[in-house]
């Protein structure tokens, strides 16, 4: 205590003499200052006193509370209790990026009533599904009868009261007859832009991070509610949002949004926001990149989102004579579709505006045709982290994916003619697998560094390491499934008669040839310095060629 006395008196003295010549320190300028949090709290002692710190004047409002705390909601939602037409829902809302709550629009499917724990185990227990924890990035992926963040759907409903784990997968194809999607979505451009329909099912509650997602959404809750807050898009430079490559278009803000720190994150206090709750049989509309964080509570939270395009205008011409009423989402084209085992295609491109669309502007700027070397050139500057053999691979199969006809180049009619199983063979080639979408996760889930330091430390402690003791430090202490250790162990006494390891005959070789399926997965990261460098020749490419913008999705305001 005598030391901090000693540096509090240092500060309050360099005050006074910034005072004395003719300097302010306002709390305020403190606030907003890079200064470490401690030292902005001790200035704020020196500048207000501890008689202030301890009361509303000292410290931000709402610092250390849960997001929100730093003022009232007050950004109205629209609240309808009838379904707009497709024309009014693009003019009013889409259009606009401007939320919408639709009260009453889930309770028409036939999966409001029919989905409970009974009826879902009897009729699609053997479907599987995709697990995360309910705190996201803040607790090891639960393990299902399939392996980390994967489970059958019987397992799941049999676990989930007493589990951590929330389902957050695609919803197989087999249960799309008891969905119905909205009125809104059933003609104009609306109908044929979904691009993947997501299933969320926890029980006991859960909580999100502040984040947002790359496609527009109609969210419907069937059991339990949901407590949601969002934050517009335009609001982003002030989210402190975490680094990532550029070309991403989701992404996540660094906030602890349950206990937000105004002093570490002082633009938070500026942000605008909106508050509400979705009861079992409402509907939401989360516009594309709109920053939401989400409460679930209730014994069984369930709930689908229907994701659609990011679609910049609206052509109506078929909506006089579509039928515009409910219609069963399996009388729908959905542009990534999974039919419950297998890969999942969870965060896939947009087939037409992301695919399709940037093959017609290729061909345009290629004189009529393109090749797989411009192709080749694309992913070099897409992907500058990887090398060129990594770049010439993807090129070649994902040029082989649309050449259906051999020529060796495309023109534009080959492009049109392009079906969606085209399209999804040449995205999957073109952009990297999601590795929590495949069932060999595990290798790039459990870190290979880690499990190498594990083998070596449990060998040294007692001169050997055994299959016993190996397998549980990898399940308790990594992580890992029992599985997957089993691999490792039996890669480590492979050509031996014993079942453990000396420690002398444990080798850098061994251990890596053990780990083989982990180190070929290990992929080379994006810096900050590589991403400064790829806007700017994303920039001149766009420039080059007249492509949308391919970097960012951040949208600069001068209001704020």
């Amino acid at each position: 205590m005598t030391h901090l006395k000693r540096w509090c008196e240092m500060i309050n003295s360099g005050v006074r003499q910034s005072f004395r010549e003719g300097g302010s320190i306002s709390q305020t300028n403190l606030l907003e200052s890079k200064m470490d949090p401690v030292c902005k709290f001790l200035l704020l002692l020196a500048v207000c006193g501890s008689h202030s710190v301890t009361g509303d004047s000292a410290l931000p409002v709402g610092h250390l509370q849960p997001l929100g705390g730093h003022r009232p909601p007050d950004v109205p939602i629209d609240e309808l209790h009838t379904i707009p037409h497709p024309r009014e829902f693009w003019d009013k809302y889409v259009k606009h990026e401007k939320a919408v709550i639709l009260r009453g629009a889930a309770k028409n499917s036939p999966a409001f009533t029919l989905w409970t724990d009974e009826y879902l185990r009897d009729k699609y227990g053997k479907l599987e599904v995709r697990l995360e924890g309910k705190r996201e990035k803040h607790s090891w992926l639960p393990i299902g009868v399939k392996g980390i963040g994967r489970d059958t759907l019987e397992h799941f409903l049999d676990t989930y009261h007493d589990s951590d784990a929330y389902v957050v997968s695609q919803l197989p194809t087999d249960m799309y007859h008891e969905v119905l999607v909205q009125p809104c979505l059933t003609c104009g451009s609306f109908r044929k832009s979904l691009v993947e329909i997501d299933l969320w099912m926890s029980s006991n509650g859960g909580s999100s991070i502040l984040h947002k997602d790359a496609f527009n959404a109609i969210n419907c809750l069937y059991n339990g509610t949901k407590h949601w807050k969002m934050i517009e898009r335009k609001y982003e430079p002030l989210i402190h949002k975490a680094w990532e490559p550029s070309r991403e278009i989701g992404g996540y803000s660094e906030v602890n949004v349950h206990k937000v720190d105004l002093l570490q994150h002082p633009n938070m206090a500026k942000v605008r926001w909106s508050n509400f709750t979705i009861n079992a049989g409402d509907c939401l509309y989360l516009p594309k990149s709109y920053w939401h964080q989400v409460e679930s509570v209730g014994d069984v939270n369930l709930a689908v989102a229907i994701l659609f395009a990011r679609l910049e205008e609206f052509d109506d011409s078929d909506c006089d004579t579509q039928k515009v009423e409910y219609t069963p989402l399996s009388d729908f084209q959905v542009m990534w579709d999974w039919p419950g085992f297998g890969n999942m295609t969870m965060g896939h491109a947009d087939l037409e505006l992301g695919i399709r669309d940037q093959l017609y502007e290729l061909v345009e700027e290629s004189d009529g045709k393109l090749t797989q070397d411009f192709i080749f050139e694309l992913l070099k500057l897409e992907m500058p982290e990887y090398d060129d053999d990594f770049h010439m691979g993807k090129a070649e199969r994902a040029f082989a994916a649309v050449d259906v006809n051999s020529k060796g180049y495309l023109d534009s009619d080959d492009v049109e003619a392009l079906d969606w199983d085209a399209l999804r063979a040449f995205t999957l080639e073109f952009e990297n697998q999601e590795p929590s979408n495949t069932e060999l996760f595990e290798y790039s889930y459990t870190y290979p560094d880690e499990i190498m330091s594990k083998i070596v430390k449990l060998a040294k402690k007692k001169g050997q390491l055994t299959r016993s003791d190996f397998i549980h430090a990898y399940m308790t202490e990594l992580g890992g499934t029992e599985k997957f250790g089993t691999e490792i162990f039996d890669r480590l006494v492979e050509d031996q008669e014993e079942d453990t390891v000396q420690i002398q005959d444990l080798t850098v070789e061994k251990i890596e040839y053990a780990l083989e399926n982990w180190l070929i997965r290990i992929k080379p990261e994006m810096t900050p310095e590589m991403d400064e460098e790829y806007q700017e020749r994303a920039k001149e490419f766009e420039q080059s060629l007249g492509l949308h913008k391919v970097v960012g999705d951040a949208q600069g305001h001068t209001e704020l």
